[in-house]
Formats: structure tokens, C-alpha cells, sequence
């Protein structure tokens, strides 16, 4: 098959990224994958320079299937090639950010006129269902498989307890609710830190925001990392307080490594960590909450220790890389 994939993580385009990994094991098994991404610059312009490029290659290549990991404006785009030259066309839903107005009109517009539609967790296949008028008969649910180099590295420190988060800063993901929730933690646990990875454009709201709880020397932020395993392994416990989350690959890379979660009800939530089972799940926004469940962790070594132990045996009973390219594999057959 040949496949036309169009999306806008430009980590695809550089060799050593796990998502360029993904696609050259994807492109493995089913013969040939063309990547389409944006340009950066103004929105207008790089997809209408992605259009003419795209076009140049529709007319001198026959693809099997469009493929698009997005729902609004590169979807249309890619909705549109695949009508124009009379392929299958399907939408990956990833989760929803930024979706309103003239977004949500669009996701609209291309969902219910997809050929078929990814997602990657049951939760959004209920969104996508509900939200969006989809045929539940056109969806299947494929996360996104994780491969982690370490293994069950627990590590606790006597003098330090640390707890992680791993994410773009960006809104969405309400890291400024850790570090509010954090403030009321130290008071009582001086020992305890906070460590950041990613970057975005939110740092230097959230940097102001750990000078006015005078967190500095609790909380660090160590910017966007390639290989992250060493602050996994560093760690006693993990925190995702996203306010919407499509599946959530950072809480699977956690739980392969065997540290307890705390996640707010999104994403794969309820259904590969479970709350009291291998994490705490707490309402989305919950200060409070996140305030009690941090306590709890860093008070009940045994309780956190268990969970970690669970969340590692969840994460090796996920269907393996091969399993999941062969799914893959399989819905792109189913259409053509």
C-alpha cells in the first residue's frame, strides 16, 4: 500500500524522535508512507504551499489511502485532495484542542465525511460519537503504542520527593494547577520537589507563578528532553492535570516505569489507569484534590509503591508495537 499521511508534528521530520520511529515501523509493514507536514510560518500560507506540494505529488503518485492526524484546518486540506483525486479518506482524532468556532465546524464538516475514523481511546470514541453525529460502525479505537528503553527502575530518595510532570506548556495542559496545588503541599513537606519537562509558550506565566508562591528551589523546570527515561527514573511519582487529553502517552511512559500516577478523568483514565487500582484519578480542575492525593503519596510508601507496581504490570499487558502496526495495518486494508 502506499499511504498519504498528513500531520503537524514536525518531530516526524528528525530521525531519532519516538514518533519518526513509529512511522518508519508503520512504513515497515505496509510498503511505503509520504508525510506531509506544514511549513512553519503563517497559517494561510503554509497550507496553501502544502496544497501545491501535495497536488504535485497526488498527480505523480497513485496513494491507496489519505490519511490525516488532525480535525480542522489540514484536515479540510486533506479532505479535499482525497476527494479531488478519489482515495479513502480517514481522520486520526487525538484528542480535541482549541475546538471551537470555525475548528469545530470544520471537525464536524470532515468526520462525518471520512471513510473512517481513528481514535485513540474509547473515551474519545464516545466524543466523537456524541459530539459529532459520527457511525459508531466507522470508528475504531488504536492507541498510541509506547516504547520505553528502561524497565521497573523505582527509585525513592530519603531526602528528596520528587514529584514529575511531562508535557507542553501550553493551557490545555494546567500545569499551573500543579504548582498552586504544590504550594500547599511543601508548607507541609519541605522535602518534596516538582520537576517540569517540555516547553511552550505558557513558561514564562508559570515561572512568574512559582516566584510568587517563592517555589525556586522546589520547582524546576528543565525544558523540552529527548530522552526522558532519566528523570522517570528519578522520580516517585508522576502528575497529569491536563484539562483534556486524547489517550495520554506521558502516563503510559510512567507507568513502564513503575511510578504512581495521579491524573485528572481524561484521556485513557478509567481505562488503563484506574483509580485506587494502579493511580488516583481526580476531577479535571481539582485543586483540593490533587493538594490531598499528593499528600497521600508522599505519607503512604507502601500504598504508592503498589500502585506503581500495578501501573508497570498495566503497561506490559498493552498490546506490544507489532500488535498494534498489525491493527493498523488491517483498517487500512478494510479500505481499500
Amino acid at each position: 500500500m502506499r499511504i498519504a499521511m498528513f500531520g503537524l508534528d514536525r518531530g516526524i521530520l528528525h530521525k531519532e524522535t519516538p514518533v519518526r520511529r513509529r512511522l518508519a515501523s508503520l512504513a515497515a509493514a505496509t510498503g511505503d508512507i509520504m508525510v506531509f507536514v506544514p511549513e512553519e510560518g503563517t497559517r494561510v500560507w503554509a497550507l496553501f504551499a502544502l496544497w501545491r506540494k501535495a497536488a504535485r505529488a497526488f498527480r505523480e503518485n497513485r496513494f491507496d489511502i489519505v490519511t490525516v492526524q488532525d480535525t480542522a484546518y489540514l484536515a479540510c486540506l486533506a479532505y479535499l485532495l482525497a476527494r479531488k483525486y478519489h482515495m479513502p479518506f480517514e481522520v486520526q482524532v487525538h484528542g480535541f484542542e482549541k475546538l471551537r468556532g470555525m475548528r469545530k465546524i470544520i471537525a464536524r464538516f470532515v468526520l462525518r465525511r471520512a471513510d473512517r475514523v481513528r481514535v485513540v481511546s474509547e473515551r474519545l470514541r464516545k466524543e466523537v460519537v456524541e459530539r459529532f453525529g459520527v457511525q459508531k460502525e466507522k470508528i475504531y479505537v488504536l492507541s498510541v503504542y509506547v516504547q520505553v528503553e528502561a524497565g521497573m527502575n523505582y527509585k525513592t530518595s530519603p531526602d528528596t520527593f520528587t514529584f514529575l510532570t511531562v508535557g507542553r506548556l501550553v493551557p490545555v495542559k494546567n500545569i499551573a494547577l500543579q504548582i498552586r496545588a504544590f504550594a500547599k503541599v511543601v508548607s507541609k513537606s519541605p522535602h518534596a520537589r516538582l520537576v517540569i519537562v517540555g516547553s511552550g509558550y505558557e513558561l514564562p506565566r508559570l515561572q512568574l507563578l512559582t516566584t510568587h508562591y517563592s517555589l525556586q528551589t522546589h520547582i524546576h523546570f528543565v525544558g523540552k528532553q529527548e530522552k526522558v527515561s532519566q528523570f522517570y527514573q528519578t522520580a516517585d511519582a508522576f502528575i497529569l492535570t491536563s484539562d483534556a487529553e486524547g489517550w495520554g502517552v506521558a502516563v503510559v511512559e510512567a507507568a513502564a516505569h513503575a511510578l504512581p500516577i495521579i491524573m485528572t478523568d481524561v484521556g485513557c483514565a478509567g481505562e488503563f489507569i484506574k483509580n485506587g487500582e494502579n493511580g488516583l484519578v481526580i476531577p479535571v480542575g481539582d485543586e483540593m484534590a490533587l493538594v490531598e492525593a499528593m499528600k497521600r503519596l508522599i505519607a503512604d510508601e507502601p500504598f504508592r509503591r503498589r500502585l506503581g507496581a500495578v501501573a508497570r504490570a498495566a503497561f506490559l499487558a498493552l498490546p506490544r508495537a507489532e500488535e498494534s502496526i498489525h491493527k493498523q495495518v488491517e483498517e487500512w486494508c478494510f479500505l481499500v
